[in-house]
């Protein structure tokens, strides 16, 4: 059981249904460096995996070649029981179900923050604007900056440009969020802001996979957390379990450096 602290989610999951992700026998060549080695996993749909681990250990692969923004060579992804292939359909899938966020904001810096917003819903899911518009006034909200909708990228900080990220991630209605280190460009005093909206999100039962080295947010909503190293999963199980009392050395070591580093 975790801390007090910990964020009260939704307790049903779909342990008897279809997996929201799938990964089987998941294998990705660089050349002749083999990234991920024979990764497999499977997360319910509403549960929040946290993935951690040392530079170069291939998480940001990983959750990339689930979003197919990666090819790999060997292996199967389901999104909801849907196998990914290649092609349209793939596109269709992963446009359907998920949603990314980067370490960079890439917002269009000549477009305001309503704008950004309101693009994906209007062209590429045929929501009538005045709709995408009153959906993502919402979003904005939500995340605590729809007072910023008629500025432009530029003219606000790097915590509300990930924010607007976020709301714009959500105004396309995915099933599943994907974080690539969301917070690893920030300045410190902007980092809580982000956070705060990721946790809002694990409130509200969203299904996450977060790869990221704050192992104070990971402790407080992970159902899961995964170390990763030279490309294997290593070690996973509860926040309490992997945190607190890790198995293998390698994850006590890359523990032990994250939280030098912190403190």
């Amino acid at each position: 059981m975790k801390n007090s602290e910990s964020v009260n989610k939704p307790s049903e999951k779909t342990d008897s249904g279809t997996p929201a992700i799938k990964v089987t026998g998941l294998n990705k060549w660089f050349d002749e460096f083999h990234v991920l080695k024979d990764i497999s996993l499977s997360i319910s749909e509403k549960e929040i995996i946290v993935i951690c681990g040392p530079s170069g250990s291939g998480k940001s692969t990983f959750i990339r070649c689930i979003n197919h923004l990666e090819k790999y060579q060997e292996g199967v992804i389901s999104i909801f029981g849907q196998e990914l292939g290649t092609g349209k359909k793939a596109t269709e899938i992963i446009r359907d179900n998920l949603g990314m966020l980067f370490q960079s904001f890439n917002l269009f810096p000549h477009l305001t923050i309503l704008k950004n917003c309101t693009l994906g819903p209007i062209w590429l899911k045929n929501i009538p604007e005045t709709k995408a518009i009153e959906q993502s006034l919402a979003l904005l909200e939500r995340v605590g900056i729809a007072d910023l909708a008629s500025k432009f990228p530029g003219q606000i900080s790097g915590g509300q440009q990930q924010r607007v990220a976020i709301a714009r991630s959500l105004a396309m209605e995915p099933k599943i969020m994907l974080f690539d280190e969301p917070t690893s460009a920030l300045d410190p005093e902007m980092i809580k802001e982000v956070l705060d909206v990721m946790i809002d999100l694990a409130e509200s039962g969203m299904t996450m996979i977060c790869v990221t080295h704050e192992m104070e947010f990971a402790h407080r909503v992970a159902d899961r957390v995964i170390f990763m190293a030279e490309g294997e999963i290593v070690e996973t199980g509860p926040p309490e379990q992997v945190l607190k009392n890790p198995k293998w050395d390698r994850t006590s070591q890359f523990l032990q450096h994250v939280l030098s580093h912190k403190s």
